[in-house]
């Protein structure tokens, strides 16, 4: 149970409101005919009825028996779609499909029978 009281000071409005079983004081910032303090005073006190999460928000590792976070995942690759890495990848595997012409040709052919 519930009881609300509304003060005005200065040109404004609030609602205190009062949980009568253990006297916990929470306020809104409008009348006590609102839609706001009507849910309000309706719900049920969260002092008195505390929520209770369940076990699994608050790690997956505790549904294995595990007391920490093993990060078994590891780093997440960073920015592996940006223009210049996919450039090189294309350099590295192979499938540019075209090629410079300038002073080094001779060595990337030296380098490609090498490989």
């Amino acid at each position: 149970m519930k009881t609300a009281k509304q003060i005005k000071a200065k040109n404004r409005v609030r609602t205190i409101i009062t949980c009568s079983d253990c006297g916990t004081t929470t306020f809104t910032n409008t009348g006590t005919e609102t839609k706001t303090t009507q849910q309000a005073l309706q719900r049920s006190c969260s002092t008195c009825s505390p929520k209770q999460l369940p076990l699994i928000n608050q790690g997956w590792w505790l549904e294995f028996g595990l007391n920490t976070n093993p990060y078994v995942y590891g780093p997440m690759p960073r920015l592996r779609t940006g223009k210049r890495y996919r450039i090189e990848e294309a350099r590295r595997m192979g499938w540019m499909a075209w090629t410079w012409d300038d002073e080094y040709t001779e060595e990337r052919k030296g380098l490609a029978k090498a490989a």
